[in-house]
Formats: C-alpha cells, structure tokens, sequence
C-alpha cells in the first residue's frame, strides 16, 4: 500500500520548479510548514491522507525556512498556509490548520 502521494520538499524548493508545479493543468494543493511548527505536524498526515483519497489533485509539501522565496510572493505571514491553484492561477489562500471534515468541505467548495 502507498504510504502517500504528496510530492515532499522539506528541503526546499527553487522557484522555477514550483512554478513549473503549478503552471501545469489541474488542481494542485500546497502545504507551506515548517519542521519546528506543531499544527503543522498535526496537519501532515491528514494532507497525505487526502492525496490517497483525491487522485484529480497534485499535493504538494514545501518548508518555508528553506523556501523563503514562497512566503515573500504569496504574502504567507502564519504556519501552515495551504495555497489552492487551478490551471495555473491561485485561487484560494487558507491559513492554519484544521480538521479532515475542514480540508474536505474546502476541496470541494474551492475545486
């Protein structure tokens, strides 16, 4: 059984390959943590769960101490941020963690 389908930068990511990420066609979820933040340890295995359960979307996992570049163009002031792209363009910024139910009802309103 696959453990998850979350494609993992905990080191970091360059601008270039996440663009080319999200430049793609599709809908594509992205988790900005840190290693140090506890609701991002929280989080983390409900966002690998959902990448079993959502095959149309590519999820993503990035650290921002090793991508600042990412706070700085997306405004990112609070961990964890999860960004929402469709086609290409972000749609949808959510801060904070939450529940299962939480990430379930926002997929299915934002995608």
């Amino acid at each position: 059984m696959t453990e998850h389908k979350v494609k993992e930068f905990p080191n970091g990511i360059s601008e270039e390959k996440f663009n080319e990420i999200i430049g793609k066609t599709g809908k594509i979820l992205v988790d900005v943590f840190t290693s140090w933040c506890g609701p991002c340890k929280r989080v983390k295995p409900i966002f690998k769960e959902l990448s079993l359960e959502y095959n149309d979307i590519t999820f993503v996992s990035l650290d921002l101490d090793y991508s600042n570049w990412i706070g700085e163009k997306f405004d990112i002031h609070a961990i964890p941020t999860f960004l929402f792209f469709k086609d290409g363009k972000m749609i949808y910024k959510h801060l904070g963690g939450m529940f299962k139910d939480g990430f379930v009802s926002m997929i299915k309103d934002k995608f």
